[in-house]
């Protein structure tokens, strides 16, 4: 069965995608679960909307960093995109985004590979 690219997680991934790319944290935010868990090569970085609000809002505001998605796949509760990060003049870098939605909201990303971007 083939499923469409508009599923709720999808969606719910999309959403926050934007607005990392707005740099609006609190429209970031209201696509977290509270206990959201964020994950950088297999290790806990932050885990609540708390921890990850002061995460992001630095990152925020201190670059003009986007997120732009080259490739995706969904299956079930996860969405994972190869995005390209980069911006303010810094290299871009290949990220391995996976994100888990429950209920509409994401309660674990994790981050792997990141590694300077073939361009």
């Amino acid at each position: 069965m083939i499923q469409e690219t508009t599923a709720a997680e999808v969606r719910a991934v999309d959403r926050q995608l934007d607005a990392y790319n707005r740099r609006d944290l609190e429209a970031f935010l209201s696509c977290y679960a509270d206990s959201a868990e964020l994950l950088v090569d297999g290790v806990v970085a932050a885990s609540g909307k708390e921890a990850l609000r002061a995460v992001y809002a630095e990152q925020f505001a201190g670059s003009r960093i986007r997120a732009t998605v080259v490739d995706r796949i969904h299956a079930g509760d996860w969405v994972v995109d190869n995005e390209r990060v980069g911006g303010d003049g810094m290299p871009s870098m290949a990220v391995l985004a996976l994100y888990r939605v429950r209920d509409g909201l994401i309660d674990q990303v994790q981050f792997l590979g990141r590694r300077a971007a073939d361009d």
